[in-house]
């Protein structure tokens, strides 16, 4: 099962250097606490696996890469959830935005830095996974859509952080 001391633990995996400039690196790290404190009171404790598990890197990656006019800690959820929401067809999605943006930043993510490996896996895209190996049917929590796992994340990540959001104002 999932516990909030896993997602505490996902920061402490994820916060490598970024860069060999302090403040960068520094950044990043502010980036994952700040992600997973908003994640936390959403975060999963009956599942071990799913969209969640890249949510914290996901959130993470959009307050690093500097989408917003704010410092990382004062970025307001709405703005996140806007950016987390997922776009039309045709229109840039999450993965073109972090893209853009880190590489705006100085990073070259053909290199085989942490930071750069981080984003290959969460944007590579995979086609729709319906049936298993023996040719059975997934039950639909098993399922897998296609696409990237940043925009399965981001989608959980918004509908989640929108879902505490309208119960905190309640």
């Amino acid at each position: 099962m999932a516990e909030t001391q896993d997602l505490w633990r996902a920061v402490d995996q994820l916060a490598f250097d970024v860069s060999t400039t302090a403040g960068r690196t520094e950044r990043w790290h502010r980036a994952l606490r700040r992600s997973a404190a908003l994640l936390e009171p959403a975060w999963p404790t009956q599942y071990s696996g799913g969209p969640f598990t890249d949510a914290l890197p996901t959130v993470a990656l959009l307050l690093y890469a500097g989408l917003f006019a704010s410092e990382v800690e004062e970025v307001p959820v709405e703005q996140l959830v806007a950016a987390l929401t997922p776009r039309p067809v045709g229109e840039p999605q999450i993965e073109d935005a972090v893209r853009e943006a880190l590489t705006e930043r100085g990073h070259d993510l053909q290199d085989d830095s942490p930071l750069s490996a981080l984003v290959r896996r969460l944007t590579a895209s995979h086609p729709p996974l319906a049936y298993g190996a023996g040719g059975v049917e997934l039950p639909s929590m098993e399922s897998w859509p296609g696409g990237t796992t940043m925009r399965e994340a981001a989608r959980w990540a918004a509908h989640r952080l929108t879902h505490h959001l309208s119960a905190d104002s309640a």
